[in-house]
């Protein structure tokens, strides 16, 4: 089973339809019903299921793996959600994009752990290299995602050689 974050609109959505277009099991994983219901109206019948949850919620995230997990192992993982305030960093609140991406890995990782097998794709830009103005928390959030990516093929590659990040 396939999990696409951020599935309601945009790139997540276009990786969902294209993904259920292969004949992959699909989850399009969003915080907002109406863009999930869409992207699964757009998608050959059957092979997109929707399940609405914010990655910013934990609890929320813990019962949506949950539900996802009662039906098939997670084989992939595309963490795609993300949000671009555009702020003053003396107006910025904690950013939610690198919190949502560990949540989300760390639950499928429980799946790809117990089948020994699994991919992992984490959405990045280039957002750290060249920031533009009123975007620091997202530059760094997706600075992050990349080190993390780095971190856990390190930390899990000789243990789990069938999980690929």
């Amino acid at each position: 089973m396939a999990v696409v974050t951020g599935a309601g609109g945009g790139l997540g959505r276009a990786l969902a339809l294209e993904l259920a277009v292969r004949g992959q099991r699909v989850v399009a994983l969003g915080r907002a019903p109406e863009g999930i219901a869409e992207t699964v109206a757009m998608a050959p019948s059957g092979r997109i299921t929707p399940v609405t949850a914010d990655v910013a919620d934990p609890q929320a995230l813990r019962a949506a793996f949950a539900q996802i997990t009662r039906t098939a192992p997670v084989t992939l993982l595309v963490n795609n959600a993300a949000i671009y305030p555009r702020r003053d960093f003396l107006d910025e609140t904690p950013a939610i994009n690198l919190g949502g991406t560990v949540a989300c890995t760390r639950l499928a990782l429980d799946s790809m752990v117990e089948t020994g097998f699994g991919r992992i794709l984490n959405v990045s830009t280039f957002a750290d290299l060249a920031p533009l103005p009123a975007s620091s928390a997202y530059a760094v959030s997706k600075g992050a995602g990349r080190i993390l990516t780095r971190a856990l093929v390190a930390d899990l590659a000789d243990r789990f050689p069938g999980i690929v990040l």
